[in-house]
């Protein structure tokens, strides 16, 4: 009988062993993490940050047992091809899967600094922002503005540094929108927090400064490393048999990607290489923020190239088209134009652009 082992637990660990049982899948499915069960972490900013009444699974225990998926709460100490040891085991395997994510830069500053990766991260940050508390955030991507909301909701006094508008990679133009709003509702410094600032105002410091690939498990293990586990477009790595996907996975001759959206869509491409299957349309990569009461999503590219033009739908929707094909969308509070835009991607529906920028016309009709 067949046999895949994942070494980790989170999105994209989970999802190939959901999709290997979706998929017909009749070998034997291991997963191995340090954490009691499958946990979801885009939640851990902002709902599970502010409430205790958050369930983070992403299934319940039974989902387990119904699909024949074993989970085994150790840490994985090695691998190589067609094994998997961990601190109490031994695993033999057919196929290898690494989801071990990422881990996040942190700063070197005479104030207590945070980071938020992991649950114990979340539960430690949770309690010391209490009311009245002075924290500094420091960070230009998108975790910066979700920990100001979330931190600022538990009565923090709340200073962002961020040397840019945060995520204009994602949200092209958009993103100076929920800049200015967060401008409105927190302090913002518009530089970097340097070990040279002058932290007395300040209790505590969080770092947003991003993750690096959660490589040490791989060290020694033969697997080619640059900025990440390096894959192919199939996800498989240099050693037959052994599988990256998410976080701690870099495509070559691509950057890295660290989002939600990758760890799903990578397994699901791993699925199909075990599966020797071919996989359908792959849905353009898909991201979303929650800050300061806005939801803010972004699919495909927005940033237009020379040749491509933006497209303006009001004030909160732009577009990004080729000729009469759609590249790109985001939207922010309007959750429609996303599933729309998705939708006329992955179809190859052809768009007109005076249509796209017409809000008298339903978005949902131009995806037939």
């Amino acid at each position: 009988m067949p046999s895949t082992v994942i070494i980790g637990g989170s999105v994209a660990g989970f999802s190939v062993a959901a999709g290997l049982r979706e998929a017909g899948y009749t070998g034997t499915v291991t997963i191995i993490d340090p954490h009691e069960t499958a946990l979801d972490r885009p939640p851990l900013s902002t709902e599970y940050l502010v409430d205790d009444d958050v369930d983070l699974a992403l299934a319940p225990p039974e989902w387990f047992q119904e699909h024949s998926v074993t989970w085994v709460q150790d840490t994985a100490i090695s691998f190589g091809p067609g094994t998997v040891e961990t601190t109490r085991q031994h695993f033999d395997a057919d196929h290898v899967v690494i989801a071990t994510g990422a881990v996040p830069k942190t700063l070197d500053l005479a104030k207590p600094v945070y980071t938020l990766r992991s649950l114990a991260d979340a539960q430690a940050l949770r309690a010391a922002l209490q009311p009245g508390v002075r924290v500094a955030i420091a960070g230009g991507g998108l975790l910066a503005p979700e920990l100001a909301t979330s931190a600022k909701t538990l009565g923090a006094k709340v200073t962002v540094f961020t040397p840019q508008v945060p995520a204009t990679e994602i949200f092209g133009e958009l993103a100076h929108s929920l800049y200015r709003n967060m401008t409105d509702q927190v302090d913002v410094i518009p530089r970097r927090l340097t070990v040279d600032e002058n932290l007395a105002d300040f209790d505590l410091v969080i770092a947003a400064v991003g993750v690096a690939p959660a490589v040490e498990l791989a060290q020694d293990s033969g697997v080619s490393i640059d900025d990440g586990i390096v894959v192919d477009d199939h996800y498989r790595t240099n050693i037959d048999g052994v599988y990256a996907i998410g976080d701690v996975c870099r495509i070559h001759g691509q950057p890295r990607h660290d989002h939600w959206d990758h760890g799903r869509a990578s397994a699901a491409r791993v699925v199909h290489t075990i599966m020797g299957t071919q996989p359908a349309v792959p849905t353009p990569q898909w991201v979303w923020s929650d800050q300061f009461g806005h939801d803010a999503q972004a699919v495909g590219r927005v940033i237009p190239q020379a040749h491509e033009h933006l497209v303006h739908r009001g004030d909160h929707a732009i577009f990004v088209i080729n000729n009469d094909r759609l590249i790109g969308a985001a939207a922010i509070d309007d959750h429609m134009v996303i599933r729309a835009a998705t939708r006329i991607i992955t179809r190859d529906v052809r768009v007109d652009p005076d249509q796209l920028a017409d809000t008298d016309i339903q978005i949902r009709r131009l995806a037939r």
